[in-house]
């Protein structure tokens, strides 16, 4: 039994991979209204980077990163928790079965991406930038559908080639490349009709703060989205993320000589 002096509200299964888990907490963090250690959420992170590959086993039809998951929910659940968040997409497609055995809530990180969405758009149409298991899984279609959005699907092959791209780069820590690679995504996407665009793997969330301009194109962050709704859920003030890390380039290196902000639904300053 855990102490109650120590008992934490959240939990995390991170290690999906460890840089976007780790972006994870550092939006948590920056984005609870808080002015001392005391006001931030309790909360314990259980990285499991072992787990097997969720997108080659969607692909594949196969469940082998299930068994694990539900270790990892089980785990803890045994510490307390009152909730648990996993910022890694491509592992919600088995979301029911990890809520059929856990008693604190699991949030859903796409039911989180559609209120942000919600923040920064009433209509219109979204690009969603994923592995390609979270495509497959449907989850992001079917939400973005139902709360009225349109979806935009570019045909250009070269948009899921630097989706796929950008997110193996995250994973080597190559950031600045990594960035590059979501901005012709952005580009092409953009190109192609979108109104919005999310960051649907959370990989591409680590590089959210350093995305240069993209002409007005509203990017969703689903870390952020994700954080904002364990901060709601638990009770916790929630502001907009203040002060997150970019990356500098090299000259040359940029996607486009344009080189402000790119607007994100949720703010980053």
């Amino acid at each position: 039994m855990i102490d109650d002096s120590i008992r934490p509200q959240l939990g995390i299964i991170g290690g999906l991979g460890p840089l976007a888990s780790a972006d994870f907490y550092f939006k948590l963090t920056r984005m609870t209204q808080a002015v001392r250690d005391n006001d931030h959420v309790p909360a314990v992170i259980l990285s499991v980077p072992q787990l097997p590959d969720r997108t080659e086993a969607i692909l594949g039809n196969h469940d082998g990163p299930l068994a694990a998951l539900i270790a990892a929910v089980s785990t803890l659940n045994a510490l307390g928790v009152s909730c648990i968040a996993v910022p890694c997409n491509t592992a919600h497609h088995w979301y029911d079965q990890l809520a059929a055995n856990s008693q604190a809530r699991i949030l859903h990180i796409g039911d989180a991406v559609v209120a942000e969405t919600r923040r920064s758009l009433d209509r219109g149409r979204v690009a969603i930038l994923a592995t390609r298991g979270t495509l497959v899984s449907g989850f992001y279609q079917d939400r973005m559908s139902a709360a009225g959005f349109g979806l935009c699907l570019p045909a250009n092959a070269e948009f899921q080639q630097c989706v796929d791209s950008a997110i193996s780069l995250v994973k080597a820590g190559s950031i600045a490349d990594a960035a590059i690679e979501t901005e012709r995504a952005l580009d092409i996407a953009q190109a192609a009709g979108a109104d919005a665009a999310l960051l649907g793997c959370t990989e591409l969330s680590v590089v959210a703060a350093s995305l240069n301009d993209v002409g007005g194109l509203a990017v969703i962050d689903s870390n952020a989205a994700l954080a904002r709704a364990c901060l709601t859920r638990l009770g916790f003030g929630s502001q907009d993320a203040r002060g997150l890390p970019t990356v500098s380039r090299l000259s040359g290196h940029d996607r486009s000589p344009r080189a402000s902000p790119v607007r994100l639904a949720q703010p980053y300053g």
